[in-house]
C-alpha cells in the first residue's frame, strides 16, 4: 500500500507560458519518500478543477498555489474558492510575490489558511510536514496563518544559499508542452536568487533583503547538460533577477558550456554597469558559449530620474554596453519605465530620445516602455503612503492591478501619453531589421520618430484593429 501522502500545487491562470520555476522549486524540495507531488498549471488546463479533483482522491496533505499581483489573482481565488468549497478541511496554502508582500490581507480571504513568505522551500517543506503530522503551526518561520480566524504572524526565515537546495525534478511538469507553447525549444532555468541593488521602484530589495545567492558553475553546467540530453532543448532562458551579479562566476558558466560542447544558446539578466565592468575575454567567452540576447533595465533616460530611482547607474553606461553588445553580436531588451510621481513632461521626452539613439545603434535592440504603477514594498511607495496615496486594501482590488504599467499613469498629462503611445508603436516599427513587405511602412514610421511627427497615425490604428495588442498582466 503506498503510504504517500499527495501536495498539489497548482500555478494560476496568466498570459505567459514560461515554466512554473517556483513550484518546481518548493515541490523538488519535498522528502519524495513521504510526498507525492502533482503540479497543475491553469495555463494548460481548460478546466484546472478536473485534474484538482482527481487529486483529492490521493490524500493530499495540502493545496497550495503561487501568486503574483494582478490578473493571476482572479483565478488563484477562484480556484482556492473551489477547493475550500468541496474539500472544507483541506488547507489552502498562498505563496509567491504577492500573499509575501500582503499576507494579512491575503488572509482576509475565507479561502486561503496559511501564507508562505519569500523564499518557500525549507518553510514549505517544513508546513507540509507540521499539516501531516497535525502539528501546531506556531512558531514556524516563514509563514503568517490564522487559527480560529485570528490572524498571527511569525518571525521570518532567513534567505539562505540556494546551493543547498536540489535539483529542480522537471519530470514534475510536461516540459515538451511548456516548450511548444513558448515558440521555441526553451529550458526555464534558474540559478540564483535575490538581487543586491536598491532600485527605490522595485519590490525586490523588499523581498530578499538585498541578498543574493546563485549556484556554482559546475552545478549549472551538469545540470543543463543533463536536462538537455533529456530534453533536447536548444536554448536557456535563465530567469535570474540579475544573473550578471558576480563575474567570475559568469566567466567559469562559460567556460564550462564551451567544455561540454552544449550546443545551445542562452540568455541571462544585466545591468549596464555589469556590463561594462565585464573584461573583453568574458564577453568572448559569453559569445562563444553561446549567449545570444540579455535583458537590461534602462528605467530612465536622465541621470537625474536615474539618480532619484536609486539605479546606481550611469547614463553612459547604457550606450557603452549597448555598443560592446554590437561588438558581440548580442542583443538587447531594454526595459523603460516613465510616469514616475513628479517627473516632468520634458523628462520623459528626453528619456524617448535616448531610446531612439540606442534603437538606432541596431535593428537587435528592442525597447518594453512602461508607465510606472505603484506597488508597496520599496521606497517611491513608502513616500507615496505618507502622502496619503490609497493603494488596494483587498484581494479583489489588487487582482485589477497592471503591474506592467500598459494603461495611462496617473502622473501622465494626456498629451505626454499619447505622444508615449504613438513613440512606443512607430519606434519598434521604424528601427526593426527592414523587410520587404515592410519597407514602406518602415520608412514612414523612421520619418515619424526622427520628426516627432504622429499625426493621423492610420499605420498604428490599423495595426491595432487587425492585431490587438496582448495583455501582459
Amino acid at each position: 500500500m503506498n503510504s504517500k501522502r499527495t501536495v498539489i500545487l497548482y500555478n494560476p491562470d496568466a498570459v505567459f507560458y514560461t515554466m512554473p520555476l517556483a513550484l518546481l522549486a518548493i515541490g523538488s524540495y519535498l522528502d519524495q519518500e513521504k510526498y507525492s507531488v502533482v503540479i497543475i498549471d491553469g495555463r494548460l488546463e481548460k478546466d484546472p478543477m478536473i485534474k484538482i479533483r482527481e487529486a483529492f482522491k490521493a490524500d493530499p496533505v495540502c493545496f497550495a498555489t503561487t501568486v503574483l499581483t494582478g490578473s493571476p489573482i482572479k483565478d488563484a481565488l477562484a480556484i482556492s474558492r473551489s477547493v475550500k468549497n468541496e474539500m472544507p478541511e483541506l488547507p489552502v496554502v498562498w505563496g509567491g510575490w504577492h500573499p509575501s508582500l500582503f499576507p494579512e490581507q491575503t488572509l482576509n480571504d475565507t479561502s486561503v489558511d496559511v501564507v508562505v513568505k519569500g523564499q518557500g522551500e525549507i518553510t514549505f517543506a517544513e508546513l507540509v510536514d507540521h499539516l501531516k503530522n497535525g502539528i501546531s503551526l506556531k512558531g514556524l518561520k516563514g509563514i503568517c496563518y490564522k487559527e480560529q480566524g485570528i490572524y498571527t504572524e511569525n518571525p521570518e526565515r532567513a534567505m539562505v544559499d540556494i546551493n543547498q537546495f536540489p535539483p529542480f525534478n522537471y519530470d514534475l511538469i510536461d516540459v515538451n508542452r511548456y516548450m511548444a507553447l513558448s515558440g521555441r525549444p526553451q529550458l526555464d532555468y534558474i540559478s540564483s536568487q535575490g538581487c543586491r541593488f536598491r532600485c527605490s521602484f522595485c519590490a525586490d530589495p523588499f523581498m530578499y533583503k538585498r541578498g543574493w545567492y546563485g549556484y556554482s558553475p559546475e552545478r549549472i553546467g551538469e545540470e543543463v547538460e543533463a536536462l538537455w540530453k533529456r530534453y533536447h532543448f536548444n536554448h536557456v532562458h535563465f530567469q535570474d533577477e540579475t544573473f550578471f551579479t558576480y563575474a567570475p562566476r559568469v566567466k567559469a558558466l562559460a567556460e564550462t558550456f564551451i567544455q561540454r560542447k552544449l550546443p545551445i544558446s542562452w540568455f541571462g539578466t544585466m545591468r549596464a554597469d555589469q556590463g561594462v565592468r565585464l573584461s573583453e575575454d568574458i564577453w568572448q567567452l559569453c559569445k562563444q558559449s553561446g549567449l545570444e540576447r540579455v535583458m537590461i533595465g534602462m528605467e530612465a533616460g536622465t541621470q537625474e530620474m536615474l539618480d532619484w530611482m536609486q539605479k546606481d547607474i550611469k547614463l553612459q553606461q547604457l550606450y557603452d554596453v549597448a555598443k560592446l553588445c554590437i561588438k558581440y553580436d548580442i542583443a538587447i531588451n531594454f526595459s523603460v519605465i516613465v510616469g514616475f510621481p513628479g517627473e516632468s513632461a520634458e523628462s520623459i521626452r528626453q528619456t524617448l530620445n535616448v531610446v531612439k539613439e540606442l534603437r538606432e545603434m541596431s535593428p537587435s535592440f528592442h525597447m518594453g516602455i512602461f508607465y510606472f504603477k505603484p506597488y508597496p514594498g520599496n521606497k517611491i511607495a513608502d513616500e507615496l503612503l505618507a502622502n496619503n496615496y490609497q493603494f488596494s486594501t483587498t484581494l479583489e482590488e489588487w487582482s485589477n492591478f497592471d503591474y506592467v504599467g500598459s494603461g495611462q499613469s496617473e502622473w501622465i498629462d494626456a498629451d505626454t501619453f499619447r505622444l508615449v503611445e504613438n513613440f512606443k508603436f512607430y519606434q519598434n516599427l521604424a528601427y526593426n531589421k527592414r523587410t520587404t513587405s515592410k519597407y514602406v511602412f518602415q520608412s514612414l514610421a523612421r520619418w515619424r520618430v526622427e520628426n516627432n511627427n504622429y499625426r493621423f497615425p492610420i499605420e498604428k490604428k490599423l495595426k491595432e484593429w487587425l492585431k490587438p495588442e496582448t495583455k501582459l498582466s
